[in-house]
């Protein structure tokens, strides 16, 4: 394996020239760098407070392959802390979530707190007096910040507080976060699959990419369709759109709408609820966002979503060639819960694990994933030139930048990004 340099990582990704090789897709190499230089100084999703409704509730999540502990501590604040005895290494929470007072490593029972503080170790005696708790306590993460209820954490205690990291791109997620007054909760529990692909895949897809929908979907969309619906004068490439991005990486797209036109796969009382409670979202959001109920979005590294449809995605790493996908659905938390309810069948119905249009994605995914493994395919340039030369504007809603919806702009803003921080440090 040849050493990773500066120049051989600016030829991986040219952002200016919508270059791209298709080795970082496969190469060990850089994907051991991206798990220091991404996603170690990144802002990572790891879940909603709603989760973590009172003192003692956990769950653990995942930071790239750092497993983690997030609890509601006493003081009703929220912890974060490796998921790692300090002793032998065991994970010191097995369980995915709960409730707990404390948490005991089942290989030799240390004992840890809410905040991943050492309480308990059997046979301290035998460590002899310069032994002290609090020097063997879990790693914690140093950086746990809230969005409207998005927990965000970063092992980066340079990073900018969240809410610069996250710039314009809060714009668009509080189309579907805080759409009406209560704000948001995560409804029907963590739906958790693998595919056998590289993460940057769909993470650049959900950021940039509605190309793909009228050859992938089209399917799965006619299906929904009624049997009168003209293709040729209501097709995906007839109407208009834009695509955002920011310079942190992140990037989305939406069709242009005059009032909300809710996603055909949506169950009929979720469609009936984003249509009740336009004028509402209205009164908060402004028209522009209270409109444009679906499009598709990526906060970089990895944490996704898509407006309209409600599923919120974390697309963890697990290797270069393989992700795990851990998927929630998110609604407004006054809504009724048969209304959350059809959120949630609506939600895996088109992109569950085995969703109309999730299968779809996996498959390309995993075939892309298949392709690379060749020598000669690893060598392959792959084209990022959509709308190289479109003109760029500035949002007037978000602030954002804004070009055409079919083009590859978010996605090499994505690489830009990408580059940026693979290249820090590196000779």
């Amino acid at each position: 394996m040849t050493m990773l340099t500066s120049e051989r990582l600016a030829a991986l990704a040219d952002p200016d020239t919508g270059d791209v090789s298709a080795a970082i897709y496969t190469d060990e190499e850089v994907y051991r760098r991206e798990l220091d230089a991404i996603f170690r100084t990144s802002w990572l999703f790891l879940g909603h407070e709603s989760q973590l409704r009172k003192a003692g509730d956990f769950f653990t999540s995942y930071m790239a392959e750092d497993s983690v502990v997030v609890t509601r501590n006493r003081t009703g604040g929220i912890s974060a802390f490796l998921n790692v005895c300090r002793h032998r290494g065991m994970k010191i929470c097995r369980a995915e979530l709960g409730n707990a007072r404390a948490f005991q490593c089942t290989y030799h029972g240390w004992s840890y707190g809410l905040e991943g503080d050492l309480k308990a170790v059997p046979n301290q005696e035998a460590y002899g007096p310069d032994f002290a708790l609090e020097d063997w306590a879990a790693i914690p993460v140093p950086r746990v910040e809230s969005y409207k209820g998005m927990i965000f954490a970063t092992w980066n205690t340079d990073a900018v507080d969240l809410i610069d990291y996250l710039g314009e791109s809060a714009y668009y997620l509080d189309g579907v976060i805080d759409r009406l007054p209560g704000g948001s909760e995560v409804f029907g529990g963590i739906h958790k699959w693998v595919i056998d692909c590289n993460w940057k895949m769909p993470a650049e897809q959900f950021a940039s990419d509605m190309y793909h929908a009228a050859t992938s979907h089209v399917s799965a969309i006619a299906v929904n369709l009624p049997e009168d619906f003209d293709p040729l004068k209501h097709g995906l490439d007839q109407r208009d759109g834009v695509q955002y991005w920011s310079d942190e990486g992140h990037g989305g797209g939406y069709f242009l709408a005059d009032k909300p036109n809710p996603a055909i796969w949506l169950h009929p009382r979720a469609k009936e609820w984003l249509i009740s409670t336009y004028e509402e979202a209205e009164a908060r959001l402004g028209a522009h966002r209270a409109a444009h109920v679906s499009g598709h979005n990526t906060i970089f590294p990895n944490f996704s979503w898509l407006a309209g449809t409600n599923t919120i995605r974390v697309w963890h790493p697990r290797g270069a060639g393989k992700i795990e996908v851990w998927a929630w659905t998110i609604v407004d938390s006054g809504a009724p819960a048969d209304v959350k309810n059809a959120f949630r069948k609506g939600s895996l119905r088109a992109f569950g694990p085995s969703g109309l249009l999730e299968q779809d994605d996996g498959e390309n995914w995993v075939e892309i994933q298949k392709t690379m493994q060749g020598s000669v395919s690893r060598d392959t340039t792959l084209c990022y030139r959509m709308a190289l030369d479109a003109p760029i504007r500035r949002s007037e809603h978000s602030g954002a930048h804004e070009g055409p919806l079919f083009s590859d702009t978010a996605a090499r803003n994505f690489y830009r990004r990408w580059s940026a921080l693979m290249g820090s440090g590196l000779a």
